[in-house]
């Protein structure tokens, strides 16, 4: 079986080794919970509209920031 992550987490850390989540909820007009449950990998559907938000923010592609594993590799 294969599962979506978000690798928001490492891509917020390659952006800026500082940066909170709160500090990019803020940046970016998002919801804390929203950007909590995608950087901890607790979410169930994401809208368009905060993908391309967040793309555009760390100038990467939706590919870059979710991908489809085997559940045997989530901790990669």
């Amino acid at each position: 079986m294969r599962k979506m992550f978000c690798r928001l987490a490492v891509l917020m850390a390659e952006k800026d080794p500082q940066l909170s989540q709160r500090q990019l909820a803020q940046e970016t007009g998002l919801s804390p919970t929203t950007i909590n449950k995608l950087f901890t990998n607790k979410f169930e559907r994401v809208d368009v509209h905060t993908l391309e938000i967040l793309c555009d923010y760390l100038g990467k592609e939706v590919g870059d920031l979710l991908v489809l594993r085997n559940l045997d590799q989530s901790n990669q």
